[in-house]
């Protein structure tokens, strides 16, 4: 569990009161096994908490000292084997603890307090849409103001089914090319684990795997503004892109460099999923292998170094790939069912 615990979001996520970007803050933050864990003790403390028979004279101090209890009461548990001390998810330091609930039931309460005889907030009833793409291939589709949507392989996209809100967020785990629809009014924001992307109407491609070290923006066409995300706060400004520029992104090591881009090579696994810009043997067999799910052999290792320019229509066979490759430099290859093997061969 990260130290910088979002209270104010989870009161508002208890009461109700999220907007669809809140929600979706909060499901992703709720990913995490520890942070899942915390919340359920938040959860289960909070429904023991009955609301104040009278709202007209509500006691946030009563509440806040039957909050209090629950947890002292908690921490006194004693447990009585090995066995249930690796079931029981051990509670922070009680003072710690004790600070961090004071704001979520002041806050919590508050919500319930005040929005009790109110008619609810419209952007909270806005239901969320997900799409999701595995290993069989690229799907496309449109948001709710248009903007079109291309997902690459095992990625995924969180979204409003309406924007209603002053911005158009969503959230983007994986790879994806956007044509967003210009709008000036509702500025449009893809956020990531450690990536926030913010245009009016552009197009641009977004690459950001979770548990990957390396992301990176590039832009076709407008303008982008990317920004790092922190634990706690706004995202930090990095800088503004233009056409054919790319911004890469060591999320681990915190470095960043931009670099020029070909038109083409943006976002170019959507309409070519075998594209190979000057990479080397060994990234052309990574990408055949994923893209036929095969396995291949190469008997010669300096092969490996060579570099590939090519490129192949989506409903180019295994066979025609590599017979291509084959004349440009010199190997043999025998197919066997889902095994490749590939002899020989020299960089030219």
């Amino acid at each position: 569990m990260s130290d910088q615990t979002p209270w104010p979001l989870i009161a508002k996520y208890l009461a109700g009161e999220c907007s669809p970007e809140e929600k979706l803050a909060m499901e992703w933050w709720l990913d995490d096994y520890s942070n899942s864990q915390l919340f359920e003790q938040i959860k289960e403390a909070w429904q023991q908490e009955k609301q104040p028979d009278d709202l007209s004279e509500f006691d946030a101090e009563r509440g806040l000292r039957r909050l209090h209890a629950l947890i002292s009461s908690q921490s006194d548990i004693s447990l009585e084997s090995e066995e249930s001390r690796k079931k029981v998810f051990r509670l922070p330091k009680i003072n710690s603890w004790l600070a961090a609930a004071s704001v979520l039931i002041l806050i919590g309460l508050g919500y319930l307090f005040v929005n009790k005889n109110t008619t609810r907030n419209p952007v909270a009833s806005v239901k969320l849409a997900r799409q999701v793409s595995g290993n069989a291939g690229i799907i496309n589709f449109q948001l709710p103001d248009g903007s079109k949507v291309w997902l690459n392989k095992n990625s995924k996209i969180d979204f409003p089914e309406a924007f209603v809100a002053d911005k158009r967020v969503i959230y983007l785990e994986g790879e994806a090319f956007f044509e967003v629809v210009h709008n000036p009014e509702k500025p449009f924001i893809v956020r990531s684990e450690k990536v926030s992307t913010q245009v009016l109407g552009t197009s641009f491609n977004v690459k950001a795997y979770k548990g990957e070290e390396i992301a990176s923006v590039s832009v076709a066409t407008g303008k982008v503004e990317v920004s790092k995300e922190i634990e706690s706060g706004s995202p930090i400004r990095i800088t503004q892109l233009t056409p054919q520029q790319e911004l890469v992104i060591n999320t681990k090591k915190d470095e960043t460099y931009i670099d020029i881009v070909s038109l083409a090579d943006i976002g170019a696994w959507r309409n070519e999923p075998l594209v190979f810009r000057n990479n080397t043997y060994a990234e052309v067999i990574s990408k055949l292998e994923e893209h036929y799910a095969i396995k291949i052999n190469v008997k010669d290792k300096n092969l490996a170094n060579c570099r590939v320019m090519a490129s192949f229509n989506e409903d180019a066979t295994l066979n025609d790939v590599l017979k291509l490759l084959s004349l440009s430099n010199a190997f043999q290859y025998t197919i066997d069912g889902k095994n490749v093997t590939i002899k020989g061969g020299e960089c030219r």
